[in-house]
């Protein structure tokens, strides 16, 4: 035993016998543990090399894994070694100096071996392996620079034990890093996946140390006290509790936050949310670090006591919405009335429990404020604006709405439904039509876009990551139970979509206009699966379509598919007519032979050709340029309610959503009627909630905001003050400059008739009864320094379904 001054000086110059505290070797994995996992939860939610977001994210990986991981690691260890007899005075002490040191070494060294690592998904083994033999560097680094900080004795150590620590610090960093950025890359690092590459990587940290000190032997140096200004080991232990208890509260940080998007993501299944589906130039998908969409909720659920149907892609408020997205510099200026708005009415009749939000304005009993077809349309800009703000995006830059709402919040899990649905044999049933949403479930609307390679890189600076559609497809279907067995292929469609191409060439086409009744409402349309807004349609290989082409075409008027090319065959293989008619005859077979083989399906087969051809909108001369006109030669058929098309390339679609897609084209005249169309609504309705301000009619002349009397369309009632609470002005007229003195007109067209025939008529539904359609045009137009009164620009499929009703006469 060693007792007084005398026995610490028969030591002086001698190796001190020691042995290990086993409480403290637990303890010293333990702490290395939660060093290791805050730094993977930390590099797992890294989305590039760039952005401050990012790179607080690479200093605090680094700080967790070399200041707790491995610091503190060590120097617990340290107290696990109980010198001589186990008194305080010989035991370990450190130097200030070489203790800073050995704390800022290894966070520097792992930052650059987490900046080789990099975070991208495509996962580098010769990165992998430099950043984990850096990271080595790191351990053994920190562990001889913290034991040259040992004040009182000298380290003696064993060269196999130096050399085999360092392989194993190596080594097991390796293996760590490569199967946490495998697992990360495929999307399946789950928390528990993580945890694993946590115990390899503290692995290598306990497990480079302690056959490390297994071989070193400590001989002391001097008798007597320590010298006040070394660090006692007590302290050393004051600093490692601190430190773990703060990377014990980023991990709890964190998993609440992941708990949180999870439980908002599956809270927003039972809601309408709008979700941001952005891709990059090579088709990845944008996504938040958890795998999960970015998303903006925009109301609890859709109000049917309010609705005339069922809300979907028929719903003339999702045409509405889906037009709205195409004219975003138009929504933009009214959205602080439609704010607003909606606070004045969900407080003006007083709202259950004093709320005041603007999602699902309710007076006091309970019902909807107002016109509900206003609020929801409100609620859904201000969402998107919502969107947009997320991604520090501009509302003009946020994409457009894809052509299919998803239903969200079912039951089974994706797995699950995928395999139903194929004992079922589902994939031989189209998707005509959006099924009706279970009440108290939710759905799903996307706004899509394309980010070029400067908006990605800046998206994934802020915390975004693109991966491929099929790494996260499953985490996104879980998260919002979406039921759909084709969850991937919708996610390349939309992909497709937000290329904005869907528009024919310019040429001449063989098409087919093939309707039908909806059980639904109204009727639907055949259309391209891959280009909902696009007939099937093969186009023939001339430029145009002259009279006597267009005499030749006539004498075929009302004739079948099968009787068009038993003719056209004869023809093209006759001698005795003209070489251009052969020609033509020839072009016209083998076309429609091409479109034949492509709808698959013997339907086709009694279509009949309509002889005047129709023109519709095609490819422009260039991006900035109105569309140009193609020009159509068409096959009408109404195909009967209970027929499917076996086609797999072919589905039903809504008619009148199909109309509503032919005024979306890039730069169509459409656009400035639906600008007009939303301040003329949408100006008296959010100027309500302000108070009117005369003025005088000297000051009318400049000012840029004049309310009509929608009783006579003649003069303006009286001119009102619309500066907001920020005092910023609301020009309704400011985005669509149309000149002149503004006259509006309101027409109504109310079909009853089926038989009648002509562009007003609807077809019969085909259950016994008829469709009534209404139809409001406002017009407007300018001629001189006044306007003149236009409509919304007709579209080839009014004149189509004319001569379709005709025919049906």
């Amino acid at each position: 035993m060693l007792n007084g001054t005398a026995s610490w000086q028969a030591w002086e110059g001698l190796v001190v016998p020691r042995y290990f505290s086993p409480g403290f070797v637990m303890l010293s994995y333990l702490v290395s543990y939660v060093g290791a996992l805050t730094t993977l939860e930390l590099i797992n939610r890294r989305t590039a090399g760039r952005g401050l977001y990012n790179w607080y994210l690479l200093f605090g990986s680094s700080i967790s894994m070399g200041g707790i991981a491995i610091w503190c690691m060590h120097y617990i260890s340290n107290r696990a070694i109980v010198l001589g007899d186990g008194q305080a005075a010989m035991q370990i002490s450190y130097s200030s100096g070489f203790t800073t040191l050995s704390f800022f070494v290894p966070i520097l060294v792992l930052l650059a071996a987490f900046t080789t690592v990099g975070s991208e998904d495509q996962v580098s083994n010769v990165r992998v392996a430099i950043g984990g033999v850096l990271a080595g560097l790191a351990i053994c680094g920190m562990h001889y620079l913290g034991q040259a900080g040992i004040s009182n004795y000298t380290c003696i150590y064993s060269v196999g034990n130096v050399v085999g620590s360092a392989v194993v610090a190596a080594a097991a960093s390796v293996v760590a890093l490569w199967v946490f950025f495998i697992l990360r890359a495929s999307w399946t690092n789950s928390w528990w996946k993580r945890a694993l590459c946590a115990l390899i990587l503290a692995g290598a940290v306990f497990g480079m140390h302690w056959l490390a000190s297994v071989g070193t032997q400590y001989r002391l140096r001097q008798s007597g006290p320590s010298s006040p200004h070394n660090i006692s080991r007590n302290s050393t232990v004051i600093v490692v509790i601190v430190l773990s208890i703060a990377a014990c509260f980023i991990l709890i940080v964190l998993a609440t936050l992941a708990q949180r998007r999870m439980a908002r993501s599956a809270d927003g299944a039972q809601h309408i949310i709008l979700a941001s589906a952005t891709f990059d130039q090579n088709g990845r998908l944008m996504v938040t670090p958890e795998g999960l969409l970015p998303s903006q909720k925009v109301t609890n659920s859709h109000d049917e006591r309010s609705f005339d149907k069922v809300f979907g892609v028929s719903h003339p408020v999702f045409h509405w919405i889906f037009r709205a997205t195409r004219n975003w510099s138009s929504i933009s200026s009214i959205l602080p009335g439609m704010r607003n708005h909606l606070y004045h009415g969900s407080t003006r009749n007083g709202s259950r429990s004093g709320r005041k939000s603007e999602d699902d304005p309710i007076d006091n009993k309970g019902e909807s404020v107002g016109d509900y077809s206003i609020i929801f349309r409100e609620l859904f800009c201000i969402a998107a604006s919502n969107l947009a703000e997320q991604l520090n995006e501009p509302l003009e830059n946020v994409g457009v709405l894809f052509d299919d709402i998803f239903s969200t919040g079912q039951t089974a899990t994706f797995k699950s439904a995928a395999r139903r649905s194929a004992s079922e044999g589902s994939a031989d049933l189209e998707r005509d039509s959006v099924a009706p949403p279970i009440l108290g479930r939710g759905q799903l609307l996307f706004l899509v876009r394309r980010a070029n390679n400067r908006e990605a890189e800046r998206l994934a600076a802020s915390g975004y990551r693109f991966t491929e559609i099929q790494n996260v497809v499953h985490i996104i279907a879980q998260s919002m139970q979406i039921n759909c067995n084709d969850l991937q292929d919708r996610f390349s469609s939309m992909y497709e979509y937000s290329n904005e191409a869907h528009i024919l060439n310019t040429g001449v086409h063989l098409a087919l206009f093939a309707i039908r009744a909806s059980i639904q409402d109204g009727f639907d349309v055949l259309v391209r699966k891959d280009a909902r807004s696009q007939l099937p349609a093969m186009q023939l290989p001339i430029d145009d379509l002259n009279d006597w082409k267009i005499s030749y075409l006539s004498q075929l008027d009302g004739w079948s598919v099968t009787a068009c090319l038993k003719f056209l065959k004869a023809e093209s293989g006759s001698s005795a007519i003209l070489k251009r008619a052969q020609t033509f005859a020839t072009q016209l077979h083998e076309t429609l032979e091409e479109l034949r083989e492509e709808i698959n399906d013997s339907l086709f087969d009694n279509a009949l050709l309509i002889a005047k051809p129709v023109s519709a909108p095609c490819c422009g001369l260039s991006g900035d340029s109105k569309p140009a006109q193609a020009t159509l030669i068409v096959f009408k058929m109404i195909v009967p309610i209970h027929c499917r098309i076996r086609g797999q390339k072919l589905e039903f679609t809504p008619l009148s959503f199909f109309r509503t897609q032919q005024h979306v084209h890039r730069n169509s005249p459409s656009h400035a009627f639906f600008a007009r169309m939303i301040h003329k609504e949408f100006g008296a309705i959010l100027n309500r909630n302000r108070l009117p301000t005369l003025v005088p009619e000297e000051q009318t002349k400049t000012s840029g905001l004049k309310f009509w009397d929608r009783s006579t369309h003649k003069k303006p009632r009286a001119l009102l003050n619309v500066n907001s609470d920020n005092n910023s002005e609301i020009n309704l007229m400011e985005m669509q400059k149309f000149g002149g003195i503004m006259v509006s007109q309101e027409v109504s067209v109310d079909v009853r008739d089926l038989g009648n025939g002509g562009p007003g008529s609807v077809i019969d539904d085909g259950l016994g009864g008829s469709q009534m359609e209404e139809m409001k045009l406002t017009r407007l137009g300018t001629t001189g320094g006044a306007t003149k009164e236009v409509e919304d620009p007709e579209t080839y499929v009014d004149k189509l379904l004319a001569v379709c009703i005709d025919a049906r006469g």
